[in-house]
């Protein structure tokens, strides 16, 4: 039954990581087509885009919160450095307390960072005054959100194959 359970979760992280990558991919074209035309704006037309350069913090905001699920889903590399050199039982041990740490950061962030996220709806973006700074914010607690599941998934797995 846990097994099975456990399955689930690697499907549903699995198309976690496979949606963040697919994300990741295209705000990475977006963001190199559109530093390509600002600097072909600035410097051979001589009329910079004014938006350019906040669209692109707003795009590598949620570049690097979408990339932490990605990063996530093999461990961390600290503890795997460590947990190598520690007997099996000690490094199952290790892995779930630092999975549980991160899990701990992850709920805590996503609890403070959605009003954080509320307050900043109500800021525009000067040069955007079509997109306010909330959606920046949002990266927070959605990379974050992303993470939760796959944190559940380290802490498990060692003891699930195990059995």
């Amino acid at each position: 039954m846990l097994k099975r359970a456990f399955s689930g979760l690697v499907l549903c992280n699995t198309l976690i990581i496979k949606m963040c990558e697919a994300i990741l991919t295209v705000l990475l074209g977006v963001l190199a087509g559109l530093l390509f035309c600002s600097v072909v704006w600035r410097y051979c037309l001589n009329n910079p885009i004014p938006w350019s350069e906040d669209f692109t913090l707003v795009c590598l905001v949620w570049m690097s919160f979408l990339g932490a699920p990605v990063g996530m889903r093999g461990g961390h590399i600290a503890t795997n450095l460590a947990s190598d050199r520690l007997p099996k039982a000690c490094s199952k041990l290790l892995c779930a307390v630092a999975n549980a740490a991160v899990l701990f950061v992850a709920i805590t962030v996503i609890v403070y960072g959605v009003p954080f996220v509320k307050q900043g709806m109500a800021r525009i973006i000067p040069s955007m005054d079509w997109l306010s700074h909330g959606y920046s914010y949002l990266a927070l607690p959605v990379g974050f959100a992303l993470i939760v599941p796959l944190c559940i998934e380290n802490i498990l797995s060692p003891f699930v194959q195990s059995e």
